[in-house]
């Protein structure tokens, strides 16, 4: 099994069932009362699920948890140099049975970064970046939005760990 980390500035929140009646709180944990919040939580949806099926093109995928939001600044982040200081930023982590599935010449994740680029989002959800283009972006260093990392694996219980924790640690150096 290889665990992998996708950091994006695309608002991917998973908020599960919408059809509820308002108000009512999403698997994210947003308050959903009104057509507007609404609009905004099915968006949000379909950039989740636009990533997932984009990650499986290679290999299916298991993940634990939602998404988690941060703030962080992107100064010394392989995100884009135009987007300067602090913004939201989405943590997915994920799991593949086969190894090195998104591996190439460009590195351990590689063939994964070029199967995101420019794939269509849903923009102007809770994002606090604006994009040059409604895409997730990979490629460009001046604007890269999206890039996937290997997580260092260990032969620890993968239970125990908190690995969100750890791909953040990275940024408080």
């Amino acid at each position: 099994m290889s665990i992998y980390c996708v950091q994006t500035l695309v608002d991917v929140s998973d908020n599960g069932n919408l059809n509820q009646t308002f108000p009512f709180k999403t698997k994210s944990g947003y308050l959903v009362h009104d057509k507007e919040t609404l609009a905004i939580a099915k968006n949000q949806q379909q950039n989740f699920n636009t990533l997932v099926q984009s990650l499986q093109l290679r290999s299916n995928i298991s993940w634990k948890q939602h998404p988690i939001t941060t703030d962080i600044v992107t100064g010394n982040t392989r995100f884009g140099k135009v987007y300067e200081g602090k913004h939201k930023v989405w943590t997915f982590i994920f799991f593949t049975d086969q190894n090195d599935v998104y591996a190439d010449v460009d590195g351990p994740t590689g063939a994964g970064d070029k199967d995101l680029d420019l794939i269509p989002i849903v923009s102007f959800c809770k994002e606090t970046a604006t994009f040059p283009k409604n895409t997730f972006l990979t490629q460009d260093d001046d604007t890269r939005n999206t890039f996937i990392l290997k997580v260092k694996e260990d032969e620890e219980d993968l239970d125990a760990r908190d690995i969100v924790q750890e791909v953040l640690a990275e940024y408080e150096d």
